[in-house]
């Protein structure tokens, strides 16, 4: 009897076993595109993480490599079709990035930074109008947050893509105003659309730049007050640009303020660097030049007389014809300290807070 159970026991497994194997072999002649695709996608998961450690190393042609194989198996890796359209952009070769970015976002339409880096790369060839629309739909697109405690948040990555997307919609509406010409009435439509996405991307990005170009942005519409105060902000969280001193050099100039127009003009001078770009060097002291006459057409005698003893606090270091402020901490701390403090800050910031 134990013989006959353990015989039984004996065939019943090697049934169940051919069973089993008679059903993998009969699937898979039913399901042979199925486990094919499978395998392909196994293919293609192993070189696109073979392209993700070459872009990690910036071993960029490997990556290039890695991607497009890993593509070929796994056609609908919208990530490897991303990270391959970043690198072609490096290369400048933005054909090919704008080919992956559109395959990308054909895959996953949400994919919100795809979309933004799409944009940007459309402006950069001159397809302005197309990328305010793809700037608008990021914009359009409703909040997809998903949060799990200790694991994931996506409320703060959401929010910086938007303001982002509003930062560039703001670069792109500058552009189409510079194209309709200066002082036409499309140009001041565009200008105020620029006006309103550097504002909307201020709620988020309080960076340097977002506040520079709301003031530039003010400067060219006249709104002489706006400009300056959006000017002090940006000198206020990052004082050793240059770019906002001039411009509000130039502000205060053209508001006959010729005292701080000299001040700031001589800061955006040293800042910009004696080596760095003699041609606009030479720019800033010919209008320096002419702002001083000015000033001494008014007779200020003592203005100068203070001037002369500021400068000999803040003395540049020089090296290899270029400024180097950096080699004396206490220096540029000082002048950081200094430069921080917006000339007109109390006209500017005082009447718009």
């Amino acid at each position: 009897m134990r013989k006959l159970k353990k015989i039984f026991k004996s065939t019943l497994a090697k049934v169940i076993s051919a069973l089993i194997i008679l059903c993998f072999l009969l699937s898979g002649f039913l399901f042979f595109d199925f486990y094919k695709r499978q395998l392909h996608k196994a293919k293609g998961f192993y070189w696109v993480y073979r392209g993700d450690e070459a872009f990690k190393q910036r071993d960029l042609q490997n990556a290039i490599y890695y991607y497009e194989k890993g593509i070929k198996y796994h056609p609908n890796h919208y990530k490897a079709l991303y990270n391959l359209a970043n690198i072609y952009v490096v290369y400048e070769d933005y054909y090919q990035a704008l080919k992956n970015y559109e395959k990308a976002l054909s895959i996953r339409p949400d994919y919100e930074v795809a979309r933004i880096d799409y944009a940007i790369i459309l402006s950069q060839t001159y397809r302005t109008d197309e990328a305010i629309q793809q700037y608008e739909k990021v914009l359009k697109n409703p909040p997809k947050f998903v949060k799990i405690p200790f694991i994931i948040d996506n409320k703060k990555t959401y929010t910086y893509n938007r303001g982002v997307a509003y930062y560039n919609m703001g670069l792109a509406y500058r552009t189409k105003s510079l194209i309709a010409g200066l002082d036409s009435t499309e140009s001041n439509y565009y200008l105020k659309k620029a006006s309103e996405s550097y504002k909307e991307a201020l709620n988020v990005l309080k960076t340097y730049n977002a506040n520079y170009n709301l003031g530039l942005i003010n400067q060219l519409l006249k709104n002489r007050n706006q400009a300056g105060y959006y000017y002090c902000r940006a000198i206020e969280i990052e004082p050793m640009e240059y770019e906002a001193h001039f411009n509000l050099a130039v502000l205060l100039n053209d508001m006959k303020d010729f005292k701080g127009a000299s001040e700031e003009f001589k800061r955006a001078s040293l800042l910009l660097g004696s080596g760095s770009n003699p041609a606009k060097i030479e720019y800033i002291y010919n209008v320096l030049a002419d702002v001083n006459q000015k000033i001494a057409i008014n007779k200020d005698e003592n203005y100068f007389k203070k001037i002369k003893e500021e400068d000999e606090k803040f003395l540049p270091n020089y090296k290899a014809g270029k400024i180097v402020i950096e080699q004396d901490e206490q220096k540029e701390n000082q002048l950081r300290n200094e430069f921080s403090k917006c000339i007109g800050y109390d006209i500017f910031v005082g009447e718009n807070d």
